[in-house]
């Protein structure tokens, strides 16, 4: 039984298989399959072998699954027909607007050409008084946002479209005064008449056709509102206009410092009031109560006037309260001062201290090395012991206690070259000093005494001293021209020079008493033989 029944069920699930593949179309019937359900269902609770009721069991899923297609086949279906219904509904509202489009066709053929023509007439001669005019004209960019620029009118659209109510429409053609990216950039060529592309091939403007009713009015800058910080549009050399902020206004030269937005090494740059363009948000300040808005209006107005009166406050006080401990910028004194002309570009007031109200440190701070592998503990009882000197670890003060232990050393070689005695410096002391006139003779005496083979060697030791002298001479010279004058290098320089100096000239006065003696013994050998 359960065979035939089996035999009787596989070509039709097989069939209805085949028929749900190749058409959607169809509506089929799930009563059958739901009948044929029922007969497994009681076979099942019939039979009791397991080969057969597995079998059953696996009919049963087949007729299951069979159902649940089914259905949803169905569902398809009733969705495509309610698709086919709102496909029809469209179309007839497309059918009735197409007749009320018709109907709007014929009542405008009704408008007298008397009419049409006198409106074009009026229309003409308005817009041909436009041509010339400054205005503000909407620009879409390549990313889809619209914004307001200033243009000029240069020309009227030759042709003109009539709306529903019977009224002209037109537009003009106008160029961007104020461009900011190149599509916006006038061409230069067909200004002049000589671009040989049209408007859509040239990469430049030819101007932008706009509806008369889009165009708003032009504004004059005004620059008697330029103030820090204001934000401006600036004209740069390939004819674009950046957005900008306003560093400082010069209103007796008329021009503005302006930083840039854009990513630029020169983003602080002088402009002229003739090549920028303020931008001012008034907007935002009528959004409020009248009063609060005329104040805000006079408060920006009068930001120049505070400006100037907050600084000239600013350095009075600050004449009055400033008890340096130290020369102001006495650590440049090795600089070109870059460190101060940066605070002043920033608004810095020179003697006051840092911040708004100038209410800051105005010496700078020290820096402090502590001993290396010390604990803070052990660097504060190395304070104490020098009676809590402040500036025990400072590196200034470290660094001007090394200077004047150089000094000190320095000094005191120098006094011990001074008393080192040599065969020089005897001849210095005993021949060429201002002495009396005994120890004059003394000096000759024992320079007599000296044999014509030790006064060559002391000659040429001599000429090879003041050759030498003259070389660290020309050195100290150079290192005098690298150095600015004033500076301590420079100083110290300058005395080793004069001390080089004199002692050059003590060694030609040596190099002259000692070829005197030479001639006169050379004379007295000649003499004798004679």
């Amino acid at each position: 039984v359960l065979l035939s029944i089996f035999i009787c069920l596989l070509p039709k699930i097989k069939k209805f298989s085949f028929n749900l593949n190749i058409s959607s179309k169809m509506d089929i019937n799930t009563s059958e399959y739901e009948s044929q359900l029922q007969i497994v269902e009681q076979s099942l609770a019939v039979t009791e072998n397991q080969e057969e009721r597995l079998a059953l069991n696996g009919l049963k899923a087949d007729i299951l699954e069979l159902i649940a297609l089914t259905k949803q086949t169905n569902a398809e279906q009733s969705s495509n027909n309610h698709d086919g219904c709102n496909f029809e509904e469209e179309l007839e509202r497309f059918k009735s607007e197409m007749i009320q489009l018709d109907n709007v066709q014929s009542n405008v053929q009704e408008v007298p050409e008397e009419n049409i023509d006198e409106q074009l007439t009026k229309l003409r001669v308005k817009l041909d008084n436009m041509v010339g005019q400054k205005c503000t004209a909407p620009h879409e960019h390549t990313w889809g946002a619209i914004s307001y620029h200033n243009a000029i009118v240069c020309g009227i659209e030759d042709t003109a479209n009539m709306d529903s109510n019977g009224q002209l429409k037109a537009r003009l053609r106008v160029l961007f005064t104020n461009p900011t990216h190149r599509e916006m950039l006038p061409c230069s060529f067909y200004l002049e008449g000589d671009c040989r592309f049209d408007d859509a091939q040239c990469h430049y403007s030819h101007g932008e056709l706009i509806d008369v009713e889009k165009l708003g009015e032009y504004t004059e800058p005004d620059f008697a509102r330029l103030a820090r910080n204001c934000v401006v549009l600036a004209k740069l050399p390939n004819r674009l206009w950046y957005k900008g902020r306003v560093l400082c206004a010069n209103f007796i030269d008329q021009s503005c410092r302006v930083r840039l937005d854009k990513k630029d090494e020169q983003r602080e740059r002088d402009f002229p009031f003739e090549d920028l363009l303020p931008i001012f948000h008034d907007d935002d300040l009528s959004s409020g109560s009248s009063s609060e808005s005329s104040t805000k209006l006079g408060e920006l107005e009068d930001s120049g006037d505070i400006e100037n009166i907050r600084r000239v406050n600013l350095i009075e006080q600050r004449l009055f309260e400033y008890k340096p401990t130290q020369q102001l910028g006495e650590w440049e004194k090795h600089t070109r001062g870059i460190a101060s002309k940066i605070m002043a570009k920033m608004g810095y007031v020179h003697g006051s201290g840092l911040g708004s109200d100038g209410s800051g440190i105005v010496i700078p701070v020290t820096a402090q090395i502590l001993p290396q592998g010390c604990s803070l503990d052990h660097c504060m009882e190395l304070r104490e012991a020098a009676n809590g000197d402040k500036d025990f670890f400072s590196v200034e003060k470290k660094l001007q206690r090394q200077k004047k232990k150089l000094e000190k050393i320095n000094a005191k070689s120098y006094e011990r070259e001074l008393q080192r005695t040599d065969v020089f410096s005897f001849i210095n002391d005993n021949i060429l000093g201002g002495g009396s006139e005994v120890r004059k003779a003394v000096k000759s005496v024992t320079l007599s005494n000296e044999t014509t083979k030790s006064l060559n060697v002391a000659s040429v030791r001599i000429s090879d001293d003041i050759r030498r002298k003259e070389r660290e001479i020309a050195k100290l010279r150079q290192s005098m021209d690298r150095n600015s004058v004033g500076s301590d290098l420079y100083k110290r320089t300058q005395q080793q020079l004069q001390i080089k100096a004199q002692e050059l000239k003590a060694l030609q006065k040596e190099e002259t008493i000692l070829s005197k003696e030479q001639v006169s013994r050379k004379t007295k050998d000649k003499l004798c033989v004679f």
